[in-house]
């Protein structure tokens, strides 16, 4: 016979199997760039291309960039950048202005072929200054349907002095848009130093792709729901 302690511990132990998502593989931005894929729950992130580096007395290094799934939200699925402090940015030593310019461009695709993407967000993260003032990281992206056609921009940006993390809006912008089964995405990472030896480097972004809920998508919430309900109920008695 079950106790009323095995129950909870069951319905606990199968909400946490079923809603703990796999381990996200990172992939390095220079085997992207090659043709690998990467997928984070319903979406297929492919099509990577590098469509500009410029630099001046700066770095660009796609092989000490890594790019994680983000699947602790399966109505918000995305991708997370990660680079090394030696990947991208400006020297932290230089006589002159210095700066990055690296434009690059993937697809986002649904793996159903259904138009549920209805948005997406930027946000950037983690950054390292060691500058003047006026040094600055910026990231813009324009986001268009399979057509061509914008559907949305976007823009963020970290300069001297400010915190990770801290809330502060020029981190975060977000763009919403009639729900797409496919959309391009095309960015553009802008870091300056204009002074002499104003380091700046990129270390963390994150991109998010929002999306209509499918009817499996809210069982599952459903389900979640009833097992903690149900949980607690128990206790109760």
């Amino acid at each position: 016979m079950i106790s009323k302690r095995t129950v909870p511990t069951l319905l606990a132990l199968g909400c946490w199997f079923f809603f703990t998502p796999a381990v996200s593989q990172a992939i390095l931005l220079s085997d992207l760039v090659q043709g690998q894929t990467i997928t984070a729950d319903d979406k297929i992130f492919k099509d990577w291309a590098v469509l500009e580096q410029v630099t001046n007395l700066g770095v660009i290094d796609l092989t000490q960039i890594d790019v994680t799934p983000l699947v602790d939200d399966p109505l918000n699925p995305g991708v997370k950048f990660t680079a090394t402090p030696d990947a991208l940015g400006t020297l932290f030593g230089h006589n002159g202005g210095a700066f990055v310019l690296f434009r690059f461009g993937f697809t986002v695709q649904t793996t159903t072929g259904l138009a549920l993407i209805k948005d997406n967000s930027l946000v950037i993260n983690d950054w390292i200054f060691d500058s003047h003032p006026n040094a600055s990281i910026r990231i813009s992206e324009i986001v268009r349907a399979a057509d061509g056609d914008p559907l949305g921009t976007k823009s963020v940006i970290a300069v001297p002095g400010d915190e990770p993390n801290s809330g502060n809006p020029n981190h975060f912008d977000s763009a919403e848009f009639k729900p797409q089964s496919l959309v391009r995405v095309e960015k553009l990472i802008d870091i300056r130093g204009p002074e002499f030896n104003d380091g700046a480097r990129l270390t963390m972004f994150e991109q998010r792709f929002s999306q209509v809920p499918e009817p499996s998508a809210l069982a599952i919430a459903c389900v979640g729901w009833l097992c903690l309900a149900a949980a607690r109920a128990w206790r109760g008695r």
